[in-house]
């Protein structure tokens, strides 16, 4: 009788245990929105500096987060199509920003753009520098020869305004520095350098990730980079702007944002899946290989970078005296 009562405080207890897990595993391995796809949304065209990276990302996140992951892209208005997009989107975890300095420097120069705070961080994936770039054919072997073309001849040396935000702030501080300048627009910055190659513009700045394999192969020259400090790498050679106008400082990043009214638990989800995928190796390879600097880390420090950029930018745009378009 014991014995029988013995087994059944046993079975009672596997019975309760397995109980527990059935109720709380199915709330663990919930999909996002209802297993809906999840889309990373890249504010420019394919071929541009995020693309590339966003699809191996994508390609990761499906696995860490058992749920389909795509790329999407929305282009135009230098990233205010896409932000929009994202932060009018439903905050289930599925419509999904690939974060770039746009959200931080569109304020200041494009009217009717969204405040920073639309998005929610989730993780800073990188850091990297812009490159100054010219034809390999170009007079300009320095930024301190462009700078010396456009206050012999102001308003005729070309700059690509318009596609990416830190181009388009890189090309105005230069002009802030130099003097009026031709700023040119293109859908993406993958249109700018290839109107660059064929000398149909006079400069372009674009991320290192995307430009240093054009600049390795001699299609495009490389003249200045737009970091305080030399990079490292292919790329330690190129001296930086500031050699020639002191304070010159930009450097961009990438990272995975949310609509602003995500839950908290859905953000730290993504963020858990996403520091899993910078911690593989080929990530990790692909990451460096692009002179990008790893970042990854918790939605608090990505956010905090957020706000002091916009701070910076916002000095940026009072002392070259940028308004809104």
């Amino acid at each position: 009788m014991g014995t029988e009562i013995a087994m059944n405080f046993r079975c009672l207890a596997m019975l309760a245990t397995l109980g527990c897990a059935a109720l709380t595993a199915p709330a663990a391995a919930q999909s996002l929105g209802g297993g809906k796809t999840v889309r990373i949304v890249v504010p420019g065209p394919p071929g541009g500096p995020g693309g590339v990276i966003a699809h191996l990302l994508a390609n990761k996140a499906s696995i860490h987060l058992n749920q389909t992951t795509i790329v999407e892209y929305k282009p135009g208005a230098g990233g205010n199509i896409a932000i929009e997009y994202v932060a009018r989107s439903p905050g289930d975890g599925t419509t999904l920003f690939f974060g770039v300095p746009a959200v931080v420097t569109n304020p200041y120069f494009q009217k009717h753009s969204l405040e920073y705070d639309a998005l929610a961080p989730v993780i800073q994936l990188n850091a990297g520098a812009f490159l100054l770039l010219v034809n390999p054919k170009s007079e300009f072997k320095s930024a301190a020869d462009v700078i010396a073309k456009v206050r012999a001849a102001p308003g005729t040396v070309g700059c690509n305004a318009g596609a990416v935000a830190l181009s388009t702030v890189s090309c105005y501080l230069l002009q802030a520095n130099a003097g009026p300048m031709l700023m040119v627009a293109y859908p993406g910055n993958a249109q700018a350098l290839a109107a660059l190659e064929r000398g149909e513009i006079a400069t372009a700045f674009d991320f290192t990730s995307s430009s240093a394999g054009a600049v390795k192969e001699g299609r495009l020259r490389a003249i200045g980079i737009t970091s305080k400090d030399r990079a490292s790498g292919d790329l330690k050679e190129i001296p930086p702007i500031a050699e020639t106008i002191p304070g010159y400082d930009l450097v961009g990043w990438q990272g995975i944002m949310a609509p602003r009214d995500t839950p908290r638990e859905t953000i730290l989800r993504l963020n858990d899946a996403f520091n899993r995928v910078l911690a593989e190796d080929e990530v990790k390879d692909f990451i460096r290989k692009g002179n990008l600097e790893l970042v990854g880390g918790t939605p608090e420090a990505f956010g905090n970078k957020i706000r002091r950029d916009y701070e910076f930018y916002g000095r940026v745009a009072k002392e070259a005296k940028i308004e809104p378009q």
